[in-house]
């Protein structure tokens, strides 16, 4: 068994990141400056995808309008500060996940046993919060 990761960014629209940005500021203080958001596809694989299959997986992940927007490394940069990923635990197979995988089946993709999507938060903060 393989696990891979594939990244799409952002995790969340504009407005949705906007109100969650507020919520920080009250929360944890004005020094929070920005709310970074990506989703991370968890792709559990029987054997390694050939690069053709790679690049369906990623079609399939991406945006329609912005492929450029899904790669397989993380956009968030953790030296900026911590990073909190919030989604379902891996011995519980997700709807969502059940739908994916017949997609993948549909296309070819009968190396995918699950995917699993969680979304990941990082706040960019102007100095260190203290706890």
């Amino acid at each position: 068994m393989e696990l891979q990761h594939l990244y799409r960014a952002p995790g969340l629209p504009e407005g949705q990141r906007r109100s969650l940005l507020e919520s920080a500021r009250r929360l944890v203080g004005p020094e929070v400056e920005a709310v970074d958001t990506e989703h991370c596809f968890n792709i559990e694989l029987d054997r390694p995808l050939s690069a053709a299959d790679q690049e369906v997986l990623r079609w399939l992940l991406a945006e329609t309008f912005e492929p450029e927007r899904c790669r397989p490394s993380s956009f968030l940069d953790p030296a900026a500060g911590p990073i909190l990923e919030v989604g379902p635990r891996m011995s519980f197979t997700t709807a969502w996940s059940t739908n994916a995988v017949a997609v993948c089946r549909s296309c070819g993709l009968a190396a995918v046993l699950r995917i699993e999507r969680s979304r990941r938060y990082l706040l960019r903060c102007s100095r260190p919060v203290s706890a």
